[in-house]
């Protein structure tokens, strides 16, 4: 097997680069930014210089890099430039607008953006905020065992002891828009859900839908703060309220201005604040109550399909976008399995990477964590195993590493979201709904393939006597809906910031043309 084949190389930039935030931060010397912008701890034993623009912290044995700025202007602007200026001047904007891995990094001075590259033998990790007009940067770059023995926990000490001291931006002033844009507040019994009401102008009754994100943290505009322009929720319930239907989203459980907890809530749980959302859409003066549906994307399918499911007589229509119609246990392995095919891995590998997947599952299912936790040892062991044997040398104490990565693993595979969403099978509710459905698939999707779902997704509704059920695939289309080359999601970032051409009319055309 190629140690250096694309696909292990990724894979292994997630599993030795993602940043491990819990813990304390230790007392240590700070720098305070001359021109007032932030204020960040200095790590023992790394070599401090500075300019009037950018502090730079230097390791080594093993030899890394941290550089901290916040210039003035948006996050994929600094991000290009500082890659260019600090990394290498070859690396060009469309380099800095495709990382191999983009996620959000939740920290007390806000959602942060990190974005992980490869440049040679070097790891680049550019995390980023955007703060008062400015930018806030921390840039890493090492080699993947520097990062792991001395550069991520560098990186972790100057992020949670970091002090943006900028404002935040002033409020924009509000768009001028043809609809009637309202704040609401839903009671979902234990807490509240904050969120946004959009109305078409007039006087009678319209239409209605609540529109419902995929899954991880989501806010009222389905925004994800590691794609910098992605709000797919608020451009839906712009095009769906210019024509004609009263749209509501909201901040999902324990995000944005919403109540209650977001870390322990199941599909079951987000199924009963769609069901609140719901009953005070219906509510709503203007809104037509016998006209009130549900859109819900990837798992906002398995959402909204839950819902319709359990009160039929309270759901007009249903949109499904990109959703599963199987057990997320069967979805998940033919992810690993397309992912690893449009990266390049050899046959091999694809099916040594979907077999480790299943093992994986089939101890989580079964409860087995002490089965799931030796599995666990094995595989990053045999990742290490598998680095030369200098970079193994770089790792320092190897069973740390290895106690680390398994840790996460386990508290992955252990979380109330997964073990409930694991087993849950769509196809259940799916064989119980007999409203007017839309289902609509990306033919490029490699996270909810087209193949693997749409024929159950058929049959489950079929199966319920739905006889208004109309299917759409979009072509070349990624399962978030955009335009794409490949549809893999190392190119997410790279398309353009919205949905594929048709998409938006394809919904409101089956809309006007029942309700």
């Amino acid at each position: 097997m190629e140690r250096n084949h694309p696909a292990r190389t990724i894979a292994s930039i997630v599993l030795l680069v993602t940043l491990a935030l819990a813990g304390t931060v230790v007392a240590q010397d700070r720098y305070d930014d001359p021109q007032g912008r932030f204020s960040a701890p200095l790590p023992a034993d790394w070599t401090v210089s500075a300019t009037p623009d950018v502090l730079t912290l230097e390791h080594s044995e093993p030899t890394a890099v941290l550089h901290v700025l916040a210039p003035i202007g948006a996050e994929a602007d600094v991000v290009a430039a500082a890659l260019a200026i600090l990394v290498a001047p070859s690396l060009d904007a469309a380099f800095a607008a495709a990382p191999l891995q983009a996620t959000a990094v939740p920290l007390p001075s806000g959602t942060w953006t990190q974005r992980i590259y490869q440049v040679g033998d070097d790891i680049v990790a550019a995390i980023s905020l955007e703060r008062g007009g400015h930018t806030v940067l921390v840039l890493a770059q090492a080699t993947q065992p520097a990062f792991v023995s001395t550069a991520n926990a560098a990186t972790n000490q100057v992020l949670l002891g970091l002090e943006v001291l900028l404002p935040e931006a002033e409020a924009a002033a509000p768009e001028d828009l043809p609809f009637e844009v309202s704040e609401v507040t839903i009671d979902a019994g234990e807490h509240t859900l904050a969120g946004i009401l959009t109305l078409p102008p007039g006087d009678g009754l319209v239409p209605a839908i609540v529109i419902v994100s995929g899954s991880g943290a989501q806010d009222r505009d389905g925004v994800n703060p590691g794609m910098p322009g992605y709000a797919p929720l608020r451009w839906l319930a712009d095009h769906l309220t210019r024509a004609g239907v009263a749209v509501l989203r909201f901040d999902e459980r324990g995000i944005g201005r919403s109540g209650g907890d977001h870390e322990s809530a199941t599909t079951a749980d987000l199924a009963d604040d769609v069901t609140a959302a719901l009953r005070y859409l219906a509510g709503v003066e203007r809104v037509d109550a016998v006209r009130v549906g549900l859109l819900g994307h990837s798992e906002g399918s398995v959402i909204v399909g839950r819902v319709a499911a359990t009160v039929p007589d309270e759901v007009a229509f249903m949109i499904a976008m990109a959703g599963p119609a199987l057990p997320y246990s069967e979805i998940v392995v033919t992810q690993v399995e397309r992912i690893a095919t449009a990266s390049g891995a050899s046959r091999a590998e694809i099916d040594e990477a979907v077999a480790l997947q299943r093992a994986f599952i089939a101890h989580a299912i079964a409860e087995d964590w002490e089965a799931l936790e030796a599995l666990a040892v094995e595989h990053v062991t045999d990742q290490i195993a598998e680095l030369p044997e200098a970079q193994r040398a770089q790792l320092g104490n190897v069973d740390a590493v290895v106690a680390q990565q398994v840790e996460a693993t386990m508290a992955a595979l252990q979380s109330p979201w997964l073990s409930f969403f694991m087993t849950y099978d769509p196809r259940d509710d799916l064989r119980r709904i007999t409203a007017p459905t839309l289902v609509l698939f990306g033919e490029l999707d490699v996270q909810v393939d087209l193949e693997q779902n749409l024929a159950p997704f058929e049959a489950a509704l079929a199966e319920a006597g739905n006889d208004d059920v109309t299917v759409v695939v979009l072509p070349q289309a990624n399962h978030l809906l955009q335009e794409a080359v490949t549809g893999n999601v190392d190119e997410y970032l790279s398309l353009e910031m919205a949905f594929v051409p048709g998409f938006l009319d394809t919904i409101s055309a089956w809309l006007t043309e029942r309700f």
